[in-house]
């Protein structure tokens, strides 16, 4: 079973598709066979991937409808390892009349166990924001969560509102959902990433921050406007290293695991020798405590936010 990865947040503007998008992009780059679903109506990620509609009902929302399988609905990109799910606003409508049905949020989890997940070594999901069915489906799908943040964008109520929901769809949804980490994107300075921890009241947050930090390039518009990632606009560009060096970040917490990743324990410390170039050698280590510790903090955040409000 690959590892199922959702990008996600509960605020517009933060980067979310640029993230998915390019962080796809560079695990392919080292060889991971990836698959990213676009789980949202606006269908950026399959925009930016050079597919600007559903070619021939191959969709996610087709899938859903049942209208088709996950692997009929897959499309190649300009990557040999990389695949894609597009999206298109058919989804909104799909998510609708899937909204009401009790199994609803667990039916794209499901579809993956069963169709595509052993396909991969990694599935990323880029989710729409908020708390809409399509962001609670991807969630609820998804082994761990990427959560892109601008320093200056991502407010407190943002990370109270975002533990709220990871607890709900842990509670309800019975899933194993963890945080992975927060990514810093369109980072100005360097200085800045301990502003997020303070500006919180949660400062065991900077603990779940990854060790990468996407910094502000216009390469990434520019990649954009070509429908292209940023590592094939311009490899050497400053968020092209980054990214490069994200995706040996999270190939080191994750692609050692053969086991469930629901049920498998928290990564050791290991190199990236075979994937990564000789000069990224600045990956952040996790223990395996850490790690398994991460679901506990959750629900002590929740417990610190319920008495704050009762205050």
């Amino acid at each position: 079973m690959g590892t199922i990865l959702t990008v996600s947040g509960v605020t517009g503007g933060i980067g979310k598709t640029t993230v998915a998008v390019n962080l796809c992009a560079a695990l392919a780059l080292y060889e991971k066979k990836v698959l990213i679903i676009d789980c949202d109506p606006r269908a950026s990620a399959t925009s930016w991937l050079g597919k600007t509609d559903a070619a021939h009902g191959r969709s996610l929302s087709s899938v859903l409808k049942k209208k088709t399988s996950f692997p009929d609905a897959i499309v190649k990109t300009r990557l040999a390892w990389l695949d894609l799910v597009p999206a298109d606003f058919n989804l909104f409508t799909a998510a609708r009349s899937l909204s009401g049905k009790a199994a609803g949020p667990a039916l794209l989890k499901q579809m993956l166990h069963q169709q595509v997940g052993s396909l991969y070594d990694y599935i990323i999901l880029d989710a729409p924001p908020g708390f809409g069915f399509l962001n609670m489906m991807a969630l609820t799908a998804g082994h761990g969560l990427i959560v892109p943040i601008r320093l200056h964008r991502t407010s407190d109520t943002d990370c109270q509102c975002l533990l709220k929901l990871i607890h709900y769809i842990r509670k309800i949804h019975h899933t194993p959902l963890r945080i992975a980490g927060f990514v810093v994107n369109a980072c100005e300075n360097s200085s800045d990433i301990q502003a997020f921890p303070e500006k919180t009241r949660f400062n065991r947050l900077s603990d779940l921050v990854f060790h990468t930090r996407i910094p502000e390039d216009h390469t990434v518009i520019r990649a954009m406007d070509h429908q292209v990632p940023v590592v094939l606009e311009d490899i050497n560009a400053p968020a092209g290293k980054a990214f490069l060096q994200f995706a040996t970040e999270i190939d080191s917490i994750f692609s050692h695991q053969k086991e469930d990743p629901e049920t498998r324990p928290g990564p050791d410390k290991l190199s990236m020798a075979k994937t990564s170039p000789p000069k990224m050698v600045d990956i952040r280590e996790r223990s395996s405590e850490k790690v398994e510790q991460l679901a506990a903090n959750i629900a002590d955040m929740i417990n610190e936010i319920n008495q704050s409000e009762q205050a």
